[in-house]
């Protein structure tokens, strides 16, 4: 109430509060009502502007402090870059060193008996490593060019980034067919938000919709009737809208398709101009769990696939779905990884000097330890805990052979033996065994076995049989079933699949394989679980909250929250979204899928669902009193019909819409979610690293709460290693799969917009583009250079593209909706017809999906090469290959390199392959020459092979 004269408030406006709950009323403040919640936003939003321009300064600064500590590094000397702990050979008394190069040795005893000063100064430069290794491990190129010299970088200071300027995203391999493929999505989005923007913009303005509502809302008050235009005024834009929707469902439907085909055209013509591993490699599935020697399963190859010496090697999935065996192969495979850093700083080449690698004080004694580390590799191998999953990557040395041998064999015969107990007999799955009437005779089919020629008696399961882990495909031979005894050996015949599946080896998650399809299940439900428990959560913690202090007190006043309480809203949106986008992706990454592109299909989907019915219900309550009072609330087929109130009501509802989605969820959001996942973590395991393991200010059961933030979670009653600092200061990857959902759900918020009248929705889609091409800036001038490699394919694209289908379809929608306003689809006043809507939205996804599914092209399709190369040239770009980055594989080769096989020596894999980390896969000529391109030691390979076959040389 308030005082017509003076303008001064004398009494506010009251709300209704739940007895448990805090009073949500307005208060008076002097002249003036207010609401306490759109304050304390206000304030929050004031805050949080602050603390976003302090963490970029802060950021800023440590980038520069990075610098400048590597850039010190370079005044080390030859002599200081020996470490006390690096001893002439022979001090270390009766016990073998840990390690060895050259004339020096790192012995046990220089680990034992640190003192607390030690033991500080030690983790202080842990730290600093892990600072320096953020710069060092994000995306540079380490590729040499073969064309033109195979040494081309044989000693660079510091391996080049990739320049955003002049490097050709679409033509250079950086990490995949994904990145070009991200960057034409976005592209999709920008075209169809500009067409759109240009097309409303055209029909808002010619219909003169906005001079028409001033003249409106100018009419002195809202509960008069409007006399002063023509009956039909309005008639004509509620056409013009109609029309021109459906030509716009047909732009957006034809850039799509285009886009479509041409995404796949370009996948065609990158692969034809590029060289992967995956070229280089068939996948068979179906193995014996006994079949884990390489070299025999090489034999094996080559025999039945007739191509001796055709064949690099063969890389074995091993079962590591027991968590006790995969924690201790992990384990295995980071100490290996530190030796291996270590040898490469105790070598002293120019990278060694300036960063690249640690001395030896800056791990642990354990890490150090090779030879536990062999006995330990051995011991899970003579146990049998080590097996087969199925899978295995057969590598030639041609691609023109790949694709020969996958045109003429669809897989071959592996005969091995299963022996199963009384239990197991008498399970209804092996029914089969017992059926007489089902025996048939015939020879074995496996043609590397001896006695392939005679004839016996077998039984065929009808299908799929898993036992203890073991996989027998459906139609499997069962020989001589009549003699099937409980522990008696059955010999087996199974048909080996044989696929070109397109999976690179760093896009292959080796630690998966194993992992049964009931617990994958089962891991999906609790999947599902937790990102319905995450969502109650938000809830509970954010939207209730804004509903009940915020959104309902200003509907009941008839006002709008201020524009920082607006904007603060879209970007608790955002934050949200990146809460349950994180637990989504760390759901989807426990549930055991062995391929990255599937994974990663898997997260797409949820996470495109999930974010879509987060955004539905976030953007329903806080706009829910403008929606139930001003949605569709103008009868456009006569202007007398209508109230002013009626045009003011769905006015405030397009206004309240775009103050919370500009600049609150397009751009506040998006660069708060991006900076906390690009510098906030540095800068908080930088605090939490110094508080726990330097200053070590805080009690024990204290500092035991911080570690839990930290990544990895380092022990607090020991030192920080340099392992655990690179772990903790990690760079994130380029996760192009957690991207795809917000350009596929922000366009679909905004083309929501289009069920409103208003003349100004074309500047929705305006910012839209806009926003479009932002992302685009700051993904390939930020968030690529500061990120590590991760490879990429083109499902996840071929995934969104399909996706998008329901942009077109909720314009096909909308068009429906206008329609039905002008009455050219039934009657407005009719609810029924607007049935109509929903209908059209689901042709036109139906039309978009179909379409999209009869243009894919098939997957046998094989072109030529236009720059052909070979096995060992790819090598050279790459680093990776099936085998430095199969655990178990590397595990054998340090450890167990008799239980390759013959003739196994050319794949073995001494140091695993890690993104950030392609120093350690450099040519062994090419680590062993100084600046002036001297060899310096007489032993080119005892690097690498430090810390294998017996943990020293």
């Amino acid at each position: 109430e308030c005082i017509q004269v003076t303008q001064t408030c004398i009494k506010c406006v009251h709300v209704p509060r739940l007895w448990f709950l805090p009073d949500r009323s307005f208060e008076l403040d002097g002249n003036h009502c207010y609401l306490p919640a759109d304050r304390v936003l206000t304030h929050f939003g004031s805050g949080l502007l602050f603390a976003i321009v302090g963490l970029v300064l802060i950021a800023a600064l440590m980038q520069m402090a990075i610098v400048m500590l590597r850039k010190s590094s370079t005044e080390r000397t030859r002599n200081e870059h020996g470490h006390s702990l690096l001893r002439e050979q022979g001090p270390c008394g009766d016990e073998p060193p840990l390690l060895q190069f050259g004339n020096h040795s790192v012995c046990r005893a220089d680990f034992e008996g640190l003192g607390e000063a030690d033991q500080r100064e030690r983790s202080t430069k842990a730290i600093a490593h892990g600072l320096s290794s953020w710069l060092q491990r994000q995306m540079r190129n380490w590729a040499a060019d073969i064309d033109e010299d195979p040494h081309k970088f044989r000693n660079p200071i510091t391996p080049r980034r990739y320049n955003p300027c002049t490097t050709d995203i679409g033509g250079t391999y950086i990490m995949g067919v994904g990145l070009p493929l991200f960057y034409g999505f976005k592209f999709l989005v920008f075209f169809s938000a500009a067409a759109t923007a240009l097309v409303l913009f055209i029909v808002q303005t010619v219909s003169g919709l906005e001079p028409m509502l001033e003249q409106i809302t100018a009419e002195s008050h809202a509960g008069v009737a409007v006399n002063s235009l023509p009956d039909d005024a309005l008639l004509a834009y509620s056409e013009r809208m109609f029309y021109s929707l459906g030509a716009l469902f047909v732009i957006l439907y034809v850039f799509s398709v285009c886009h479509f085909v041409r995404q796949q055209q370009f996948v065609r013509e990158f692969d034809n101009g590029n060289s992967s591993m995956a070229d280089f490699a068939l996948h068979i599935r179906g193995l014996p769990r006994d079949m884990i020697s390489e070299g025999r399963l090489k034999a094996l190859v080559e025999k039945q696939m007739d191509c001796p010496g055709e064949v690099v090697g063969v890389s074995i999935g091993y079962d590591l779905s027991d968590a006790e065996t995969r924690d201790r192969v992990f384990n295995m495979i980071e100490n290996r990884v530190v030796r291996a850093d270590v040898g490469f700083y105790m070598l002293g080449n120019d990278l060694s000097k300036h960063g690249w690698g640690y001395e030896p004080s800056l791990a642990k004694k354990e890490q150090l330890d090779a030879q536990k580390d062999r006995e330990t590799f051995r011991q899970l191998w003579d146990e049998r805990r080590l097996q087969g999953s199925g899978h295995a990557f057969v590598v030639f040395k041609q691609k023109a052979f790949v694709s020969a041998a996958n045109q003429r064999f669809r897989g071959f015969w592996v005969q091995s033996e299963v022996t199963l107990t009384a239990q197991e007999l008498m399970d209804p799955q092996f029914n089969f065994l017992r059926d007489r009437g089902a025996q048939l005779e015939g020879r074995l089919r496996d043609h590397t076995m001896q006695n392939s020629l005679e004839s016996r008696k077998f039984v065929v399961n009808a299908k799929e049989i898993f036992v203890r882990h073991q996989r027998f495909l459906a139609g499997t031979r069962f020989y001589d079933p009549d003699s099937v005894r409980p522990g008696k050996p059955i010999v087996v015949e199974t048909c080996m699949q044989v696929t070109d599946e397109a999976l690179e080896p760093t896009s292959t998650l080796w630690f998966n394989f194993g992992q049964p399809r009931p617990q994958r299940r089962r891991n999906e439900r609790k999947h599902i679980c937790n990102i319905a428990i995450t969502w109650l959560v938000i809830t509970l913690v954010v939207y209730t909250p804004l509903f009940y202090f915020l959104v309902t007190p200003c509907g009941l006043a008839k006002m709008e929250p201020g524009p920082v309480a607006s904007q603060v809203q879209g970007i608790l949106l955002a934050i949200a979204g990146n809460v349950l986008g994180m637990v989504n992706w760390n759901s989807v990454s426990s549930i055991g899928y062995f391929s990255k592109a599937q994974q990663d299909e898997h997260f797409v989907v949820f996470s495109t669902f999930a974010n879509l019915f987060n955004s539905i219900l976030f953007i329903g309550a806080g706009l829910s009193y403008y929606i139930s009072v001003g949605f569709n609330q103008v009868d456009l087929t006569s202007v007398h019909n209508n109230t002013v109130g009626s045009f003011l009501l769905e006015r405030e509802l397009f206004d309240a819409y775009y103050n919370m989605m500009i600049p609150g969820w397009l751009f506040a959001g998006v660069l708060t979610g991006k900076l906390m996942g690009w510098f906030m973590p540095v800068i908080q395991n930088y605090v939490l690293t110094r508080v726990v393991f330097v200053h070590q200010c805080l009690p024990d059961p204290l500092r035991q709460l911080l570690t839990a933030a930290i990544p990895w979670n380092p022990r607090i009653d020991e030192w920080l290693s340099a392992r655990h600092a690179e772990h903790a200061f990690e760079p994130p990857e380029v996760a192009l799969a957690w991207e795809y959902n917000a350009y596929i759900i922000t366009p679909l918020i905004c083309y929501v917009v289009l069920f409103v009248m208003s003349p100004r929705s074309w500047r929705v889609f305006g910012m839209l583009a806009f926003w479009a091409l932002f992302m685009i800036v700051m993904h390939r001038y930020v968030t690529l250079l500061i990120s590590r490699k991760h490879t990429t394919g083109y499902r996840v694209d071929l995934l969104a593209t399909k996706l998008w289908g329901v942009v077109p379809a909720t314009v096909l929608a909308a068009f429906g909706f206008w329609g039905v306003r002008c009455n050219k689809f039934g009657d407005n006043a009719s609810m029924t017809s607007y049935w109509i809507v929903l209908f059209l939205f689901l042709l036109g996804a139906a039309v978009h999906r179909l379409t999209l599914s009869m243009l894919e092209a098939p997957r046998e399709v094989v072109d030529l090469d236009r720059k052909d190369r070979t096995y060992a040239q790819t090598v050279a770009e790459l680093r990776y290959t099936w085998f430095n980055t199969n655990p178990v594989h590397v595990l054998k080769s340090c450890y167990y390199p008799e239980v390759l096989g013959e003739g196994m020596e050319q794949v073995m894999a001494p140091v695993p392959f890690e993104f950030g980390k392609e120093y350690l896969q450099l040519p062994e000529d090419w680590s062993f020459l100084d600046s002036q391109g001297k060899p310096v030691s007489e032993e080119p390979d005892s690097w690498a092979k430090m810390g294998c076959y017996g943990g020293f040389r």
